[in-house]
């Protein structure tokens, strides 16, 4: 048992790749008003939809992955992946045109199913590259570049594309579409340069066992995942950590969605300053993302951190719904910084706490469960939030956001660990 040196080269390959695609999640949504300025005869729920196809088709894009994952190993999934992202952001260059929305939708929704490829690797390459101390920040890392991303979306769209004529717009739009893809390309070549299927050596016992497991198995690889399936899906603690992230990053996949519109009603003409309390958002995250996986690392205290992270969301969450009528725009920075922090802080925890409940089994299909949870609740969430919006504005939309959150918290004071990967000598 020895730790590899290329390691963090590794996850910083996957990180730049996770960031390139989660950049493209949100760049159209951040500005909406621009979009349907520009795109003839396009809907708010049709730009809304460029944000949640993300959503829609990671659900089945992740059983597809996970199977490919087993089968094909970690290399060539993820260039897959990769090759899909360079694909969509390339396409969507060829959509500069007021009458070519659909092009440019076909673009976002290939770049989508690429993120079936990446959305559960942070833990399995942490798992795979990294001793038993670093494991959990090393997650936390590869969530970072998730987040780096999205914030740069939030950050940079608004301040390309300018809200002016068509012939300006059609600029800025084209100025982001090339950028983003050439961004994709070379992610593709770094995953094909750098990536492997693992190191020469485990880095822990815990990972030895995993790998001894297989090589003695006789059963297929599907078989091997179908069994998984039905052992996490038996789990009682992990069933309810299901239902428990994809509540919270439901919120947060609706809040991020709709911010544009549920701020611009109280502050029109703030486009960018809504982009900035996106990115404000998000950066909060990383800082919570990175510090709440060296927490654990540290304490190894699963329960307890993930429901103060709850209850500190839900608080913020309500104090964002009592404050918004305010129209303080310097007050939305604070609470929606301080919900970022909470909220994106429990991706890593998250994923970590259901490797740790369902040990020995992979921890891709765990955490790739985890996201289609996410993302099928996030959907739900996003339309739901929408129409509330639609027909009574922000308030009551962020009063159901903070009901849900409730709800999450109620559920997550339920869960029983046991930390098997722990007693297992991770």
């Amino acid at each position: 048992i020895r730790l590899c040196k290329r390691r963090f080269l590794v996850l910083a390959v996957f990180c730049f790749y996770s960031m390139s695609n989660s950049f493209q999640w949100i760049e159209y949504a951040i500005i909406s008003d621009i979009i349907l300025k520009y795109y003839k005869g396009t809907s708010t729920l049709a730009v809304v939809w460029t944000s949640m196809v993300y959503m829609l088709a990671y659900i089945p894009c992740m059983f597809v992955a996970t199977w490919i994952l087993d089968k094909w190993g970690m290399r060539k999934t993820l260039l897959l992946g990769a090759i899909l992202n360079a694909v969509g952001a390339t396409i969507k260059i060829g959509s500069v045109s007021p009458n070519l929305f659909a092009v440019s939708f076909v673009g976002q929704t290939i770049s989508a199913i690429s993120q079936g490829f990446l959305l559960e690797m942070p833990p399995k390459i942490a798992s795979v590259y990294f001793g038993p101390n670093e494991v959990s920040t090393a997650t936390s890392i590869g969530v970072f570049g998730n987040q780096l991303g999205v914030a740069l979306g939030f950050l940079l769209p608004p301040l390309i594309v300018p809200n002016g004529n068509l012939d300006e717009i059609g600029a800025g739009l084209r100025i982001l579409f090339i950028s983003s893809a050439s961004a994709c390309c070379l992610a593709a070549l770094l995953i094909f340069a750098f990536m492997k299927d693992g190191p020469p050596l485990p880095p822990s016992r815990a990972r030895w066992l995993v790998i001894n497991t297989k090589l003695s198995s006789t059963s297929d690889t599907f078989s091997n995942y179908k069994r998984s399936l039905r052992v996490l899906i038996r789990n009682m603690p992990f069933l309810i950590t299901f239902f428990c992230y994809g509540i919270i990053t439901g919120v947060y996949y609706a809040l991020g969605s709709l911010l544009n519109m549920i701020i611009g009603e109280m502050h029109e003409a703030a486009g960018q300053e809504i982009g900035q309390i996106g990115l404000t958002m998000v950066v909060t995250g990383l800082g919570g993302s990175v510090l709440c996986g060296i927490f654990l690392d540290k304490t190894k205290l699963y329960k307890p951190t993930t429901l103060g992270v709850y209850v500190f969301s839900l608080a913020f969450m309500i104090i964002f719904a009592c404050t918004l009528h305010l129209a303080l725009l310097w007050l939305d920075y604070i609470t929606i910084g301080l919900l970022g922090f909470f909220m994106a802080g429990y991706l890593p925890i998250g994923f970590e706490l259901a490797a740790e409940i369902t040990y020995p089994e992979s921890e891709a299909t765990s955490a790739g469960l985890l996201n289609v949870s996410a993302n099928a609740i996030g959907i739900v969430l996003t339309l739901c939030a929408e129409e509330i919006h639609r027909l009574h504005g922000s308030t009551p939309t962020v009063i159901f956001m903070s009901a849900t959150l409730f709800l999450g918290t109620v559920l997550t004071a339920l869960v029983k660990t046991d930390l098997k990967r722990q007693k297992a000598g991770k």
